[in-house]
């Protein structure tokens, strides 16, 4: 069995292990280290506590311990780097189901071959037929591109903060871009109801996230003076479609709508009829084979 390291010896190897790449780790203690990136970049503190606890537990795995710690913080320094103002000023979120649009290997990999990392998201709504999450992605001349691990590391760790950060510039943009919305005219649809969109066709991506802005959706109620909430449906992460009648006909209807549209939906989202009320989600549900039959017969 070897020698048991030292805190501060076991920060020295970790230090020595990163060094290769472009940082200027600082030892503030044992086991804790400030990563800086540069000026006008936040310092990332880095702990090695549990590391070093499981260690203390297995001293012959060292290099195994500290190998996800090298590989992340290597993430974070390859290319392209953006800026973390850039991160903080030009993150936007669109909607995903996995189950339907599943992430690939690639995505998710935390076995070092991706060079940044897995895809990062954070969880919206799990159950038996829906896996949405909202995917965070850099926004730039129109174009999304998803964000990982690498991207998000050193300026913002907590997923958490990234989806606060993400929805607050996408509802800035909304705010300057308008929304607009056309109302629904089919033979079928008895409900009083309304494609949203946005002014700017180019941010169309992010029109099923808008679900996820309290703002916006309280916005739209006091706009239709929909005094009992709202019931939207979002069958493609470019359609939030509403209706001011929260009926359990209204309901079966865009029920019966969400399951068309997705069937010709180049990205598909949900067929889940979900209940606004004060812009905040209250509820969600699916509409069940039998019911659509039952009103396909009455």
């Amino acid at each position: 069995m070897p020698n048991l390291l030292t805190e501060q010896e076991f920060t020295e190897r970790f230090t020595e292990a990163i060094r290769l790449h472009d940082l200027s780790p600082v030892g503030k203690d044992s086991l804790i280290l400030e990563l800086h990136y540069g000026d006008d970049e936040p310092i990332l503190t880095l702990s090695l506590k549990d590391a070093y606890a499981r260690y203390t537990l297995d001293p012959d795995a060292v290099s195994e311990i500290l190998r996800p710690y090298v590989q992340d913080i290597g993430w974070t320094v390859s290319y392209p780097r953006y800026p973390s103002k850039k991160v903080y000023e030009s993150s936007l979120p669109t909607l995903r189901n996995f189950f339907l649009h599943a992430p690939s290997e690639h995505e998710l990999s935390e076995d070092g071959m991706s060079h940044k990392g897995p895809i990062v998201y954070d969880e919206v709504l799990k159950t038996g037929n829906d896996f949405i999450v909202m995917q965070f992605n850099m926004y730039e001349g129109g174009l999304y591109t998803p964000l990982r691990k690498g991207d998000t590391l050193r300026c913002c760790p907590d997923v958490g903060l990234l989806a606060k950060l993400s929805l607050h510039n996408l509802a800035y943009l909304t705010e300057n871009a308008g929304i607009n919305a056309t109302p629904l005219k089919f033979e079928s649809l008895k409900a009083q109801s309304y494609m949203i969109s946005l002014g700017y066709d180019r941010l169309k991506s992010s029109v099923a996230a808008l679900s996820c802005i309290p703002p916006v959706m309280a916005s739209l109620e006091e706009t239709f003076r929909a005094r009992h909430g709202l019931i939207a449906i979002m069958p493609a992460v470019d359609q939030l479609i509403i209706s001011v009648d929260s009926s359990e006909e209204a309901i079966c209807e865009l029920g019966v709508l969400a399951r068309q549209l997705i069937r010709r939906a180049p990205e598909p989202l949900s067929t889940l009829i979900w209940t606004f009320d004060d812009g905040n989600l209250k509820a969600v549900q699916a509409l069940e084979l039998e019911e659509v039959d039952e009103h396909g017969d009455s």
